[in-house]
């Protein structure tokens, strides 16, 4: 618990930090001084540092770097990887959800050539969120997955399209197959139509800048009401399944309800939905200040255009979305100055998120948090990402990745709270994330300085015990699926290049730490574990074994790992 508490007062964001475009073309043109600054920098750019990208990293330069893994594909998109994965699995119906964790693992584990990319479609995946929980389909998932991350140095109004109309989106907030009011009481569908003011473009409240609220006689102002989200549902009617090329000929509403008639699953579930004029509203649709005129003939696309374009112009979605992405990629309490710098850039690019997210990675806060306090700035990192840290940081093997025709970790659901990480990939609980942006821990400093911490919304005395618990489980037991044949787990750790050190606490502790951190652990910390392992048994092999991954644990559990500074 004392692990957790350190961690938690160690969050936050800036308190300062006047940057400019010039500060930003210097970073651009920089390369790490040391490793511990190329620790820092692909912390917040990957899912976490290698040898191999800590060297690429000193050798280009930050902005090289960012603009490389910008330009790269992913070595295998997410719907080969899931496919590849039932084909293994012999899963006659198609890839499942199980097959969407495997891909997320093994992209974010092994695709060293799109990292950024990557850990840009996971922070997208976090604010425009749809969950395995509620959409089945794993090639559907797959496929927005696929989106997100293809559009992660796009443009935001093309993102924002891709996930309205994709069906993944479609059936989990319940626009897929919405349709126009009848006269008889039947209105449109309104999830979709709220959340994606609230949570995807706008959010609840007018904002400045530097996304603070604005007041009005020391009051919030709301971005938006009933008759907003009653016009934008209007809107959303109409979109259904595409309808395959070969069915034209069939009644609208057999392909617009799927009908096994107008069913092609291999082309429908990961197309974008297609407008049918049948079931759209003609009518004029009114919101945010914005109008559709009434339609002769109903067409969802312009209808569709004139929204998207209003949400995309609005004053408050570059800061919204900027601070959000700020977020998940560097500090929890960005200061103001920061946030409107990058709400700046977002306008200037015309939403372009390479520009936005180039901008946020460069940004003097970003790169030189020797500028702001440190009580306030960084954030706590979420499972998922000390967990993937922990695996790109360790020598380990695969079978399943290994295998002859196979290309993906048998991993497994880490969403036990108790005995795992208390969070598994594209499992949100709901759309409003595992945690939300502006979560303040009750009773705490954090909250008491009128700061943030989204991830601690998922920090608990459980999972603070049941992450050391995982951890230690698997550093001696391997993690992933059961091999029945090996009788082992998927992932086995190798720790034979540390076992001549087990001998000296400090230097194995330096050397592990140094391996994860980029440096030793730094305080109380490091002595604390030097003590520790100075008090096992270190006479067998076996306890040469044990010494080491008690040094990994150690560090692990630290807030030097779990702390993102």
């Amino acid at each position: 618990m004392a692990v957790l508490a350190s961690a938690t007062l160690a969050l936050g964001g800036c308190g300062g930090g006047d940057s400019s475009s010039n500060a930003t073309r210097e970073q651009a043109a920089a390369k790490p001084a040391n490793d511990v600054e190329a620790y820092r920098f692909l912390q917040q750019a990957s899912f976490g540092p290698t040898p191999t990208q800590v060297a690429r990293l000193k050798s280009v330069g930050y902005g090289p770097w960012i603009d490389e893994q910008f330009d790269a594909q992913p070595a295998l998109t997410h719907l080969q990887t899931v496919e590849a994965s039932a084909v293994a699995k012999a899963r006659s119906a198609g890839p499942s959800p199980d097959d969407i964790i495997y891909s997320w693992w093994t992209h974010a584990l092994r695709d060293e050539q799109a990292q950024l990319r990557h850990r840009v479609a996971f922070a997208l995946s976090e604010i425009f969120v749809i969950s395995i929980n509620n959409v089945g389909n794993g090639r559907t998932v797959a496929s927005y997955m696929d989106m997100l991350t293809q559009k992660s140095s796009g443009n935001y109004r093309d993102l924002l399209e891709g996930v309205a109309m994709h069906p993944a989106m479609g059936q989990y907030l319940s626009h897929m197959a919405n349709v126009k009011a009848d006269g008889t009481g039947r209105v449109p569908d309104e999830n979709f139509a709220r959340e994606v003011m609230q949570l995807f473009s706008i959010g609840l409240y007018d904002l400045d800048d530097s996304a603070q609220p604005k007041l009005v006689n020391g009051k919030h102002v709301e971005s938006y009401n009933a008759n907003d989200i009653k016009g934008l549902a209007r809107v959303f009617t109409g979109f259904s399944w595409m309808r395959p090329a070969s069915k034209t000929g069939l009644p609208w509403w057999k392909c617009f309800w799927r009908w096994s008639e107008c069913s092609d699953p291999d082309v429908q579930d990961i197309s974008p939905m297609q407008g049918y004029a049948e079931a759209h509203e003609a009518g004029v649709k009114q919101f945010l200040g914005a109008s559709v005129a009434a339609q002769g003939t109903p067409d969802p696309q312009a209808s569709l255009r004139v929204a998207l374009d209003t949400l995309a112009k609005h004053p408050n979605t570059a800061p919204f979305i900027s601070r959000q992405l700020i977020q998940r990629l560097v500090t929890s309490n960005p200061s103001n100055a920061y946030v409107a710098d990058i709400t700046r850039t977002f306008r200037q690019s015309n939403g372009n998120l390479r520009a936005v997210v180039k901008a946020i990675l460069l940004h003097e806060e970003a790169r030189q948090p020797a500028a702001a306090s440190l009580y306030s700035y960084g954030k706590l990192r979420e499972p998922v990402l000390r967990m993937a840290h922990l695996l790109r940081a360790l020598p380990h093997t695969s079978e399943r990745y290994t295998a002859s025709g196979a290309v993906y970790y048998a991993a497994i659901d880490t969403s036990d709270a108790a005995s795992s990480l208390g969070q598994t990939p594209m499992r949100s609980p709901s759309v409003f994330n595992f945690f939300r942006p502006g979560y303040r821990p009750p009773q705490s400093a954090i909250a008491a300085e009128g700061l943030v911490a989204p991830e601690a919304q998922i920090a608990t005395e459980t999972t603070a015990l049941g992450y050391a618990n995982f951890v230690s489980n698997i550093l001696e037991s391997g993690w992933g699926e059961w091999n029945s044949t090996t009788r082992r787990n998927d992932v086995q750790f190798d720790f034979s290049a540390w076992l001549g050190k087990a001998a000296t606490p400090s230097d194995l502790i330096d050397t592990i730490a140094t391996l994860m951190l980029g440096h030793p652990l730094s305080g109380t910390a490091r002595t604390t574990a030097i003590t520790a392992i100075d008090g096992m048994p270190r006479t067998t092999e076996a306890n040469k074994r044990q010494r080491v991954q008690a040094a990994v644990l150690l560090v692990a559990v630290s807030p030097d790992f779990m702390v993102q500074q």
